[in-house]
């Protein structure tokens, strides 16, 4: 009798289009009190685009459709933010940097096609950063570009105690939106390379906030939990003040 409540189970899950490999899954399913899920792909798309920019204190919303009308002061940290990002990126933020750039700097001195990447700086576990050096056409000296999270680019740049809560209140409120926030900041350097980001004298850019919508159905299906009485929780590493605004909308 009890294998026939199973397979039951397993069937009416399967008429929702779900396969359950393994009976005691279904089982379990039944029983569970706490879901845990992933936020990004699995309530939102994945599918980052850019949609503002702020810049000493100053929040600017574009539309990633119509970059080319970016006005001139921004196009350095654009520009940045190209540069620190891989060339063939597979990261959906890099991807959604590198179309808007593609399109608000076209035509312009920002675009360097002929740079020679010296060096890459990838993000560590104890600063959320990564920097990429950029050999100067001269040769004389390297270009250095930085993006990451908030806290990591302050961290580079060394601001003042004073400046660096401005900037996070411009991040806060950004995120408040739900955008991801990367800061941008650029430095450079004459002679060898050192072995670590902290080595070099940034100088902070900026702010890229990028959206990544909520699927349609993710709201309806959390509702369909609360009503089963299961919990659900949302596991993020992105920025607390974004992941609070997607969870609102998702209906957390």
């Amino acid at each position: 009798m009890l294998t026939i409540f199973l397979a039951l189970g397993a069937w009416r899950i399967a008429r929702n289009h779900v396969l359950a490999r393994r009976i005691g899954a279904v089982e379990a399913l039944g029983s569970i009190t706490v879901l845990c899920v992933d936020k990004t792909g699995t309530l939102t798309y994945n599918r980052m685009s850019v949609h503002a920019l702020a810049l000493d204190g100053e929040r600017r919303a574009v539309d990633p459709r119509i970059s080319s009308l970016l006005p001139e002061r921004y196009h350095a940290l654009v520009e940045y933010a190209l540069l620190a990002s891989r060339d063939n990126p597979f990261d959906p933020m890099e991807n959604a940097i590198r179309s808007f750039a593609d399109c608000a700097l076209a035509g312009t001195e920002h675009i360097h096609g002929d740079w020679k990447l010296a060096q890459e700086y990838p993000l560590e576990h104890k600063l959320l950063a990564m920097s990429r050096a950029w050999q100067s056409p001269d040769g004389r000296e390297f270009i250095v570009a930085s993006k990451g999270a908030p806290e990591a680019i302050i961290e580079l740049c060394h601001l003042p105690e004073g400046e660096a809560a401005r900037i996070i209140e411009t991040a806060k409120g950004m995120a408040s939106d739900g955008l991801r926030i990367l800061g941008v900041a650029r430095s450079w350097r004459k002679g060898s390379l050192p072995g670590g980001q902290h080595a070099f004298p940034f100088h902070f850019l900026g702010f890229i906030g990028l959206a990544d919508p909520l699927r349609e159905d993710v709201a309806g299906a959390i509702a369909e939990c609360a009503r089963a009485s299961v919990r659900v929780m949302m596991l993020t590493g992105d920025y607390p003040v974004t992941a609070m605004e997607v969870a609102r909308k998702a209906g957390f």
